[in-house]
């Protein structure tokens, strides 16, 4: 029977995922060395444990009906739990994240973000988790092998929702009897320190796969991006609440900060793109008392005709959610099974071979060997390895191993 490889427990598996082949396709040795001889990084990282409870948190709000803040709880629950695991203090955040009290902050106001554009969103009677399977190779000496998915969310929209890419009316719609005829919908999501590039989405590999594997063409993503939490002028920010006849939810720009009084909350002043360029334009090169004037009477104005707003700190967010959708077509999604295929049969061949080929790249715009934990077993480094990794099923401490260098 074909295999795919011999895991570091010595059970031959015949499945095969996107994560999988993704890092055969970056690097063969690095495939070996973590999922064959069982390596991993000792350090943890504080994202990935993030994006877990901000998806529990999504998923409990959804499933209670959105009972307002029913995310929010969940969120914060497993959030603390996660002071609980091992090595807690030691787990590594990013710049922004800064650490587990300011990551804290950043899954309260994206669980009350997501409530507050939840309506508008195409997430419909939503299914979580759902792990499908697909044989690669029907009828064939490699029938064994599979792929295995699990799609984070599966959505039932209305076939002309606002957010999805425009199709033809099914053939039924026209008759008034029938309920609105639904499409199906594959969400993935997603917690980021940027942006994405929402005219990409079509492009990315992991939704085209989802889409072969299951044959629904309509793929998005719910992007979460984790923000800092201090204000400058030109800050994004979204409202948590209504204000004015602005709504929660709605995104602009600080145009200015008030000056701290002792103890009090910072009050910042919010507009369009259009109203921060023109309190940049007005405001450029002037000094003194004449900045505070000129300031003043914008703000002024802005509050008048409602261009402007006055807001607390505490109502405004520069966490953010984007929402990204696109429909491929049945020659996308043909061809990400070949490439699947493709993959799968390289990977009987390396297994069968006994050879995993060593793929290093340390220049632009291939420099991922700066970025692999695994480098220390390329570079013969014994030290560095039994520093820095770590072996399913076996002790390495003070240094010690049994393998030969």
């Amino acid at each position: 029977m074909s295999i795919l490889y011999r895991n570091s427990q010595g059970k031959d598996v015949t499945h095969t995922s996107y994560s999988s082949r993704s890092t055969f396709r970056k690097c063969p040795r690095q495939f070996q060395l973590e999922r064959i001889h069982g390596w991993s990084d000792k350090s943890q990282r504080g994202a990935p444990l993030f994006g877990k409870c901000i998806e529990a948190g999504l998923q409990a709000y959804e499933e209670s009906g959105r009972v307002h803040e029913s995310g929010i709880k969940v969120f914060r629950r497993l959030w603390e739990e996660v002071k609980l695991t091992p090595g807690f203090e030691h787990l590594i955040y990013t710049a922004t994240e800064t650490s587990w009290e300011q990551l804290m902050k950043s899954g309260e106001q994206l669980m009350l973000l997501y409530e507050l554009k939840a309506p508008h969103l195409p997430i419909m009677k939503p299914l979580f988790q759902q792990r499908i399977r697909k044989t690669i190779f029907p009828g064939t000496n490699l029938c064994m092998l599979e792929n295995v998915a699990v799609l984070d969310i599966l959505s039932f929209p209305p076939w002309d929702h606002k957010m999805l890419p425009k199709i033809d009316a099914p053939d039924d719609h026209a008759l008034p009897a029938i309920a609105p005829a639904v499409r199906e919908l594959i969400i993935d999501v997603k917690t980021a320190g940027k942006d994405f590039p929402t005219a990409l989405v079509s492009l990315d590999p992991q939704l085209a796969e989802y889409a072969w594997q299951t044959r629904i063409p309509d793929v998005a993503f719910l992007w979460l991006v984790k923000c800092s939490h201090g204000f400058k002028r030109g800050s994004r920010v979204s409202l948590l609440r209504p204000v004015g006849a602005l709504w929660g939810g709605w995104e602009g720009f600080v145009l200015d900060i008030a000056d701290d009084d002792a103890g009090a909350p910072q009050v910042l002043a919010i507009g369009s793109y259009d109203a921060l360029q023109k309190f940049e334009a007005v405001v450029k090169g002037v000094r003194g008392k004449a900045l505070t004037a000129a300031k003043q009477n914008l703000i002024d104005t802005g509050h008048g005709d409602g261009s402007i707003i006055t807001v607390s700190a505490s109502d405004v967010t520069k966490q953010r959610i984007q929402f990204a959708a696109a429909r491929l077509t049945e020659e996308d999604m043909d061809e990400v099974g070949r490439s699947v295929a493709q993959t799968t049969v390289e990977m009987v061949r390396a297994h069968e071979q006994d050879f995993y080929e060593k793929q290093p790249g340390v220049r632009f715009p291939s420099e991922k060997c700066g970025f692999c934990s695994m480098r220390f077993h390329c570079l013969h480094d014994a030290e560095g390895r039994d520093k820095n990794l770590t072996r399913r099923g076996e002790e390495w401490l003070d240094g010690i191993d049994q393998e030969n260098e």
